[in-house]
């Protein structure tokens, strides 16, 4: 069933349920005599149980479900730019372009071709990662809003998201796991040879999915496709704890 068909169906049955309490006030008043009442209210009464079956059938709710996950994923993302900024302005950016910084720098070409609009909009959201990653965020967005595929927007959205999380609460971990898990698997279907977001996902599933294995195969992949230095030498530091928690 269709977004579009379960969204009717609630338009339905809040129109029902309306109805019938309007019956109600109607008898009350005395605008209407109790046979009228009883036969309205009646068939209301049908249409409303078969509106909620229908609502409640198996494949309304896998919908449900689907439009659900999606709300959430949204709030998650709006949840944690503000978790970003708030870490930003506590710490500083400095720290964290020393110690996490992984972006492509601004001279290396793309790959494929894109519109100048998008290269533009990707130059400045490399140059914005830390320094104002809630401007870098919304910079790779505005780049999938133009070129769902684009690789690197993915990428790099997905790295900022999930490297402001490993500070925070456990289900603000669990929520950027998904998201961030979700775009890198997406980039890494469009681009198998984009090491960066087998590099990304590798540290993920280790930082906050707790699973070294699953890092271990995306951090091999990722030696093997020549990663930028900048990314290399961070994730040489993972490979080595991911080593040690195989190891115990």
């Amino acid at each position: 069933m269709s977004n579009e068909n379960l969204a009717s169906l609630e338009e339905q049955r809040i129109f029902l349920l309306n109805s019938i309490r309007e019956l109600d006030d109607e008898l009350a008043v005395g605008d209407l005599d109790q046979d009228d009442y009883q036969s309205l209210r009646s068939d209301y009464v049908a249409r409303t149980a078969e509106v909620i079956k229908r609502i409640k059938s198996p494949q309304t709710i896998a919908v449900s479900q689907t439009n659900r996950d999606a709300a959430q994923l949204s709030r998650l993302r709006r949840n944690l730019l503000t978790l970003l900024i708030v870490i930003v302005v506590a710490i500083g950016s400095g720290w964290l372009v020393a110690r996490q910084s992984g972006q492509r720098l601004s001279g290396q070409s793309l790959t494929g071709g894109i519109e100048d609009s998008t290269a533009s909009l990707l130059s400045r959201a490399r140059a914005t990662n830390f320094v104002d990653p809630k401007a870098a965020i919304d910079l790779y967005s505005q780049v999938l809003g133009v070129d769902p595929d684009n690789v690197e927007a993915l990428t790099y959205r997905a790295w900022l998201l999930a490297l402001i999380a490993r500070g925070a609460g456990d289900e603000i971990k669990k929520l950027a796991f998904l998201s961030a898990s979700s775009d890198l698997e997406r980039a890494i279907t469009i681009d198998t040879k984009y090491p960066d977001a087998h590099c990304f996902l590798g540290i993920v599933r280790f930082r906050l999915g707790g699973d070294a294995v699953g890092a271990r195969e995306q951090l091999t992949i990722c030696a093997s496709q020549n990663p930028p230095a900048e990314v290399k030498s961070f994730v040489d530091a993972i490979v080595a704890e991911v080593d040690a928690a195989l190891s115990k």
